[in-house]
């Protein structure tokens, strides 16, 4: 018998911990550890956030070391650094904090780590993430439309921004994702997925894109929901699943709901797998397999102020394979996610469109077929930006000024192989086991802000499909996960 202990924030005042029974497939909570307000990954409050150390026994229950002010508002993000220092992202405020512990005792917090003010002036900045990467921390900032670029300033707990990745305005980057010195975004306010090459730093170089695909089921048409995209995840390759796949989760805040809950969306990149772009993934019982053609449109007519050709999407147009039962249901004055509450409570909100957009489908659609693929350019050319003129069948951007790659992309095929839904309302985030003797990596585990409880996934065909295990509903609201 393996068990997996499995630590789960959320909106409420405590971490919980489960422990899933791989042989019985059972997930049982087992504790609910006090901590500070809203651990969603930190505690998110405001006007400043905290920060906050456990020690951790061996049944994963939790004994609290130390807290310490984030110095801005509402931090949704944590990363522990190679450096000894521990980030804090200040959605509400722009800037973050990368504080230094205590070299004698890590799990206590030095008091002099200034936060880093990010440079948008009087713009908005709601950073979300942080990511090291090449001696660099990597910073999505949704508010603001750029991924920062910060390095060590001297001591530590002291750093300063070195640059920027400059995204298209409105696509408001929410977390990103690095494999093979591409850079994976996934784009919270378009619900989009892009890759292009990391140019060499320090500058505000962006170089053009390899790929801009929707993440949204194409059934999502058939009903009145705004999707933002969540979380993106690219497993590690191990002997049970050597090739890296790439996770991300739509999240549908409404007011019409699928039944089935929100999607997770699988991806394959051929250039990291190797896989022919004319391999067929066979149809599963996840989702209902049919022809799906595919074209790229561009959605602005005009160069964006940042160099970049305006967002091109992937249209995923469902064959037509006879009517499909719409199975949706529509909430009435449904109540408000803790998180939406807070963050109207704080003043650091952002402004939230009817609805996102979403690839069209016919009136008979469903899920997104399995081995539905998208080309991308196999090489990029610095050139003036220019309106995407004809549309296409590929997706790429343009970039000005200099531009020196620190690697050369391939040809490759970004394939969507599976739209998974998941019974979770909301999915903020969700993780994949570790690969070691015990076989983590087979499992994912994802959770829900609004209703679904927490579910627990057996990953299949090499990582391309998930199948439910296990589902534990006495707890709503688990919004981050780390496996012990």
């Amino acid at each position: 018998m393996v068990n997996f202990t499995i630590l789960a924030g959320g909106f409420t005042s405590f971490i919980a911990t489960y422990v899933f029974d791989s042989d019985a497939g059972s997930l049982s909570l087992t504790k609910q550890n006090p901590t500070g307000q809203n651990p969603s990954a930190v505690n998110e409050i405001g006007p400043v956030g905290n920060l906050q150390s456990f020690l951790i026994d061996e049944e994963g229950g939790l004994s609290l070391v130390d807290t310490v002010a984030t110095g801005g508002n509402g931090p949704t993000f944590t990363e522990a650094l190679s450096g000894g220092e521990v980030s804090a992202m200040n959605f509400g405020s722009p800037n973050g904090s990368f504080i230094a512990t205590d070299p004698e005792d890590p799990a206590r917090f030095l008091r002099d780590s200034p936060a880093v003010s990010f440079p948008v002036g009087d713009g908005p900045s709601n950073p979300h993430q942080s990511l090291e990467f090449n001696g660099e921390i990597l910073v999505p900032d949704l508010g603001a439309d750029k991924i920062w670029r910060i390095v060590s300033d001297g001591e530590p707990g002291n750093f300063k921004v070195q640059g920027q990745i400059d995204v298209a305005p409105g696509n408001g980057p929410r977390h990103i994702a690095i494999r093979d010195n591409i850079l994976f975004i996934l784009h919270e306010k378009t619900s989009v997925l892009t890759a292009q090459p990391i140019p060499t730093a320090p500058n505000g170089t962006t170089l053009p894109l390899l790929a801009n695909v929707s993440i949204v089921p194409p059934e999502a048409a058939n009903f009145n929901g705004s999707f933002f995209a969540a979380e993106i995840v690219i497993s590690e390759p191990s002997e049970a699943f050597p090739d890296p796949i790439i996770y991300v989760s739509n999240r549908n805040l409404g007011p019409d709901f699928d039944e089935r809950g929100d999607t997770i969306a699988i991806f394959e990149y051929t250039a990291l797998t190797g896989n022919s772009t004319e391999e067929e993934v066979p149809p599963t019982s996840t989702v209902v397999s049919e022809s799906v053609s595919v074209s790229a449109t561009p959605t602005e007519a005009a160069t964006t102020t940042s160099g970049l050709a305006g967002p091109v999407v992937a249209t995923l147009t469902a064959a037509d394979t006879g009517s499909v039962a719409k199975r949706m249901v529509k909430y009435h004055a449904r109540r408000r996610p803790a998180h939406e509450n807070a963050r109207r409570q704080y003043g650091y909100d952002y402004p939230e469109p009817a609805s996102s957009p979403s690839p069209s489908a016919s009136s008979g659609s469903s899920n997104a077929g399995s081995g539905t693929t998208i080309t991308l350019l196999s090489s990029y050319t610095p050139t003036a930006a220019s309106p995407a003129a004809s549309g296409t069948e590929t997706a790429s951007g343009t970039a000005t000024g200099p531009v020196v790659p620190t690697a050369t992309p391939t040809a490759a095929t970004l394939r969507l192989t599976n739209q998974v839904f998941t019974g979770l309302r909301q999915i903020r985030s969700f993780a994949i086991g570790k690969a070691d003797e015990n076989g983590g990596d087979e499992f994912l585990i994802a959770g829900a802000n609004l209703d679904g409880g927490v579910a627990v996934f057996r990953r299949t065909e090499g990582g391309r499909n998930l199948e439910l295990v296990t589902r534990n509903t006495e707890l709503q609201n688990r919004t981050s996960f780390v496996f012990l």
